[in-house]
Protein backbone atom coordinates (compact mmCIF):
# COMPACT_ATOMS: atom_id res chain seq x y z
CA UNK A 1 0.00 0.00 0.00
CA UNK A 2 1.33 3.51 -0.74
CA UNK A 3 1.58 6.32 1.47
CA UNK A 4 1.02 9.84 0.33
CA UNK A 5 2.20 13.51 2.20
CA UNK A 6 -0.74 15.29 2.62
CA UNK A 7 -0.39 19.26 1.72
CA UNK A 8 -0.15 21.53 4.29
CA UNK A 9 -3.22 22.97 4.65
CA UNK A 10 -1.65 26.22 5.03
CA UNK A 11 -1.10 25.40 1.11
CA UNK A 12 -4.47 24.19 0.48
CA UNK A 13 -5.58 27.69 2.09
CA UNK A 14 -3.63 29.93 -0.07
CA UNK A 15 -4.28 27.60 -3.37
CA UNK A 16 -7.93 28.17 -2.61
CA UNK A 17 -8.49 31.78 -1.95
CA UNK A 18 -6.09 32.54 -5.23
CA UNK A 19 -7.47 29.90 -7.60
CA UNK A 20 -10.99 28.75 -6.03
CA UNK A 21 -12.20 27.50 -8.97
CA UNK A 22 -9.09 25.17 -10.36
CA UNK A 23 -9.39 24.25 -6.07
CA UNK A 24 -13.31 23.14 -6.69
CA UNK A 25 -12.30 21.47 -10.00
CA UNK A 26 -9.68 19.08 -8.35
CA UNK A 27 -11.88 18.96 -5.19
CA UNK A 28 -14.68 17.33 -6.84
CA UNK A 29 -12.69 16.26 -9.61
CA UNK A 30 -14.98 18.13 -12.17
CA UNK A 31 -13.73 17.94 -15.63
CA UNK A 32 -12.34 21.74 -16.48
CA UNK A 33 -14.68 22.56 -19.35
CA UNK A 34 -17.86 22.28 -16.99
CA UNK A 35 -16.03 25.06 -14.01
CA UNK A 36 -14.13 26.94 -16.33
CA UNK A 37 -16.94 26.62 -19.81
CA UNK A 38 -14.08 25.97 -21.48
CA UNK A 39 -14.51 25.38 -25.62
CA UNK A 40 -14.27 21.60 -26.49
CA UNK A 41 -12.78 21.39 -30.17
CA UNK A 42 -12.75 18.39 -32.04
CA UNK A 43 -10.88 18.34 -35.10
CA UNK A 44 -11.15 15.66 -37.23
CA UNK A 45 -8.14 15.69 -40.28
CA UNK A 46 -8.07 19.41 -41.84
CA UNK A 47 -11.86 18.99 -43.18
CA UNK A 48 -13.66 19.29 -40.02
CA UNK A 49 -14.16 20.86 -36.52
CA UNK A 50 -16.67 20.28 -33.51
CA UNK A 51 -16.75 23.30 -30.99
CA UNK A 52 -18.56 22.83 -27.78
CA UNK A 53 -19.59 25.16 -24.99
CA UNK A 54 -19.16 28.73 -27.28
CA UNK A 55 -21.33 31.76 -26.73
CA UNK A 56 -22.37 32.84 -29.92
CA UNK A 57 -20.66 33.58 -33.46
CA UNK A 58 -18.87 36.87 -33.71
CA UNK A 59 -18.09 36.66 -37.47
CA UNK A 60 -18.37 34.46 -40.82
CA UNK A 61 -16.57 34.81 -43.72
CA UNK A 62 -15.64 32.17 -46.61
CA UNK A 63 -11.81 32.20 -45.01
CA UNK A 64 -12.72 32.61 -41.59
CA UNK A 65 -14.85 31.92 -38.64
CA UNK A 66 -14.79 33.77 -35.11
CA UNK A 67 -16.45 31.87 -32.27
CA UNK A 68 -16.47 33.42 -28.77
CA UNK A 69 -16.15 31.38 -26.34
CA UNK A 70 -16.20 32.04 -21.76
CA UNK A 71 -12.95 34.01 -21.75
CA UNK A 72 -11.64 33.87 -25.11
CA UNK A 73 -12.19 34.32 -28.84
CA UNK A 74 -11.72 31.16 -31.10
CA UNK A 75 -10.39 32.04 -34.98
CA UNK A 76 -11.06 28.81 -37.57
CA UNK A 77 -8.72 29.81 -40.90
CA UNK A 78 -9.13 28.14 -44.09
CA UNK A 79 -10.64 27.77 -47.21
CA UNK A 80 -14.41 27.17 -48.15
CA UNK A 81 -15.56 27.23 -44.11
CA UNK A 82 -19.24 26.57 -43.82
CA UNK A 83 -21.18 26.34 -40.86
CA UNK A 84 -22.62 22.89 -41.33
CA UNK A 85 -25.28 23.21 -38.33
CA UNK A 86 -24.96 25.05 -34.80
CA UNK A 87 -27.50 24.50 -31.61
CA UNK A 88 -26.91 25.91 -28.19
CA UNK A 89 -24.69 23.40 -28.04
CA UNK A 90 -22.46 22.16 -30.82
CA UNK A 91 -21.14 23.68 -34.01
CA UNK A 92 -19.65 21.57 -36.82
CA UNK A 93 -17.79 23.81 -39.22
CA UNK A 94 -16.35 22.11 -42.66
CA UNK A 95 -13.78 22.91 -45.24
CA UNK A 96 -10.14 23.27 -45.10
CA UNK A 97 -9.15 23.98 -42.18
CA UNK A 98 -5.42 25.55 -42.10
CA UNK A 99 -5.10 27.10 -38.51
CA UNK A 100 -7.12 27.72 -35.46
CA UNK A 101 -6.43 30.45 -33.16
CA UNK A 102 -6.68 32.03 -29.69
CA UNK A 103 -7.31 35.67 -29.16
Amino acid sequence: MLKCAAAPKSIVRVYMKKKPKEALAKGLSLPRDVVFGDFIITLTGNEQVMIENYKGILSYEENQIAVQGNHVVLRIIGTNLVIQYYSMEIMKVTGEITRLEYA
